[in-house]
């Protein structure tokens, strides 16, 4: 049984987009509400959605995308947010499918390629080591991050802060697995454009990709624990998030 509430916060045109807030870590604190949102990307925000994303108090935008996905969706400019982005994908051979190129990715990319991506992404990526400077900032907070639908890139960054503030990892991965509830009209709808083209293998195979598996975050874990030997290890190495770094952080951040 979940120990928390999933804030999900009702948007028009975002999928996935959720408030972080509400997650126990070890020592019985928990993430404060509006300190860290996930969400897919922003782009198709309707006047309603911004009125309501005016009212979350965001101050930090940060994208995960390519640059050609940021080019072809956009993000909304808000006056009080200080937008970053910074490719989150790192050196794999394929597309991200909402990439021009990336149209037969559901095809050509295997659930295995996508469990090495997960492993890799921790690991040397500029964009998570921005990230994590940036929340240790009380200042740079409240933080939206996202990428295209939340799942990947977003799952890894999640995973990232959760794992800093001393969150479980089963409950980081409660909070990952939760992203197919809220991605799931989005995915029939896509399938349903895509399924004249498809043969069955193949459709599986979309379905396979456009899911939160646990065995892609655990692939992240897992290596994290095979090069430091520790997730406390990777996090200070990695990032240079020391135990008094952490500490600060976790003031910060829960309550």
């Amino acid at each position: 049984m979940k120990q928390f509430d999933v804030k999900v916060i009702p948007f028009e045109a975002v999928y996935n987009f959720r408030d972080m807030g509400g997650y126990k870590a070890r020592d019985g604190r928990v993430v404060k509400s509006r300190m860290f949102f996930r969400s897919a990307a922003l782009g198709k925000m309707t006047a309603a959605d911004k009125q309501l994303f005016e009212t979350l108090g965001v101050r930090t935008i940060f994208d995960y995308r390519d640059n050609h996905e940021a080019q072809n969706n956009p993000n909304p400019i808000f006056p009080h947010a200080h937008y970053i982005q910074i490719p989150a994908k790192g050196n794999h051979a394929f597309e991200m499918p909402t990439n021009t190129g990336g149209k037969d990715f559901y095809k050509v990319v295997s659930p295995e390629m996508f469990q090495e991506f997960y492993a890799q992404m921790p690991f040397n990526n500029a964009s998570f080591k921005e990230l994590m400077t940036i929340i240790q900032n009380p200042n740079n907070l409240g933080l939206v991050h996202h990428c295209a639908v939340g799942k990947d890139r977003t799952g890894i960054g999640g995973a990232l802060i959760l794992l800093a503030l001393d969150v479980p990892e089963e409950t980081i991965m409660e909070d990952y697995l939760d992203t197919n509830v809220h991605l799931r009209p989005m995915v029939e709808r896509m399938a349903q454009g895509i399924q004249q083209h498809y043969n069955e293998r193949e459709l599986q195979q979309f379905y396979a990709l456009m899911s939160a598996r646990e065995d892609y975050l655990q692939a992240a874990f897992d290596a994290m624990d095979r090069r430091y030997g520790s997730k406390a290890a990777f996090l200070e190495q990695e990032f240079g998030l020391t135990v008094d770094k952490r500490r600060q952080l976790q003031a910060n951040c829960l309550t």
